[in-house]
């Protein structure tokens, strides 16, 4: 029975129980956090209309409100998305970035409002990606330092 735990020569063999994903698995983790992060963006723009409709907030804040929610909900769709697939953090954040604005760009080039190509697309990209990437950032492994003795 020891001799299970035992090496061949004696010593203990530790075995990793890291499970090995496909190469682009990290896509669809991306694409559930994208998925996710679009839902929290519809359902927080609805709630920022809702407070500028009653007067709460003033008419030209929706556009600095459009681009703190894309932030905020590409945050939290990356933590879901790192959640599952944790070894590639970064590229799970910024694949799920990218994502998100795409979806996003798609669903504004059918609107009636020609100002979303202009002013206000580029801070929507950097809002959808730095919010990707800080999540990943924030959830990446750190490197194991080898000791030297």
């Amino acid at each position: 029975m020891l001799q299970d735990n035992l090496g061949g020569e004696g010593f203990i063999v530790r075995r990793t129980k890291e499970k090995k994903t496909a190469p682009l698995d990290f896509l669809a983790s991306a694409g559930i956090g994208a998925g996710i992060a679009f839902g929290m963006t519809l359902v927080l723009l609805l709630i920022a209309s809702f407070l500028v409709v009653g007067g709460q907030l003033p008419e030209g804040m929706m556009e600095t409100l459009a681009v703190a929610v894309l932030f905020v909900s590409s945050l939290v769709g990356a933590f879901a998305a790192i959640r599952r697939n944790r070894s590639r953090a970064l590229f799970v954040g910024l694949s799920e970035g990218a994502i998100l604005y795409a979806i996003t760009f798609v669903g504004g080039v059918f609107t009636e409002v020609p100002r979303f190509f202009g002013g206000l697309s580029p801070f929507l990209f950097l809002a959808a990606m730095l919010g990707g990437v800080a999540a990943g950032l924030v959830r990446a492994r750190p490197r194991k330092r080898s000791r030297i003795t």
